[in-house]
């Protein structure tokens, strides 16, 4: 009886104790993003004043935001990672499929090298695409940034897309071989609506790459195509920096990013497993 009841007293100290550090953890996370919303409604009068709570929210901040021009570099963000993502889509899934269907020599050292490029630091390639994109006109325009972005996204859409492909058995590409289909028609029309799961998980994680991206965005776009993670690095007033708009910028830079997640979390999970759990 008494080992029972300090098998309990055990127990439950450490279901406290897990219980603690999960909370701990989750504040630690959700307390500089509190510290973000909170600033960005807070009047400037009161932005080092009682953190915790606003005594007279105002969307000034938000205002002054808009005429900086973050809502114009919102539209750059978006433009530039849907093009980006659907360039990295459109080329992972035709090589998915080839190399999870075709008998291609060399397949797993060519898999491995796709893969090995997205471990290649970012700042060892800038300075000769600045050169070659500064050279033939595409410094400063959409499509510059959106083949660079489609590019970096594409090793790990690859091996996300092809480990999604794995799972659909060949016997149904070979049924509709069969029956006269063609390999594209098999493709886009068989394979692909029963990958949906995994080209939402490619796309949410491709986005995210692109949307939080800095380094290229600030060498290679213009005054015109400047995405909000260079805005950002470059907002200062008069008499320093003004808080509360960086704040109200910065809030609503990452709302799009947890929206995507929110809604693709199921599927973004399914991805991080690369194929390994069954459905």
């Amino acid at each position: 009886m008494r080992d029972y009841r300090r098998e309990t007293r055990v127990y439950k100290i450490r279901k406290y104790l897990k219980l603690g550090i999960l909370i701990t953890i989750v504040v630690i996370y959700l307390l500089p993003i509190y510290g973000m919303f909170n600033l960005a409604f807070r009047p400037r009068a009161e932005m080092f004043t009682g953190f915790f709570v606003i005594t007279q929210p105002t969307l000034e901040n938000f205002v002054e935001a808009y005429e900086y021009g973050a809502y114009s570099a919102i539209v750059n963000s978006a433009i530039i990672t849907a093009g980006g993502v659907g360039l990295a889509l459109a080329l992972a899934v035709l090589a998915s499929y080839a190399f999870s269907r075709f008998k291609v020599k060399g397949k797993n050292l060519l898999m491995f090298y796709i893969l090995s490029t997205r471990m290649m630091p970012p700042i060892t390639l800038i300075i000769p695409i600045f050169i070659m994109y500064y050279t033939v006109g595409l410094k400063g325009t959409y499509l510059g940034l959106i083949l660079v972005y489609g590019m970096m996204a594409l090793p790990l859409s690859v091996w996300m897309t092809k480990s999604f492909i794995d799972d659909v058995p060949k016997d149904i590409d070979e049924a509709a071989m069969i029956d006269g289909h063609s390999t594209m028609y098999i493709l886009f029309k068989i394979v692909l609506p029963m990958v949906i799961p995994g080209i939402a998980a490619s796309a949410a994680f491709a986005a995210i790459t692109i949307w939080n991206e800095f380094l290229f965005a600030l060498l290679l776009s213009g005054i015109d195509t400047k995405p909000t993670s260079v805005l950002l690095s470059s907002i200062r007033g008069e008499r320093g920096f003004n808080w509360g708009r960086v704040a109200a910028i910065e809030v609503i830079y990452i709302i799009p990013i947890i929206i995507l997640v929110f809604w693709l979390q199921k599927h973004m999970l399914r991805g991080l497993t690369f194929g390994t759990v069954r459905r």
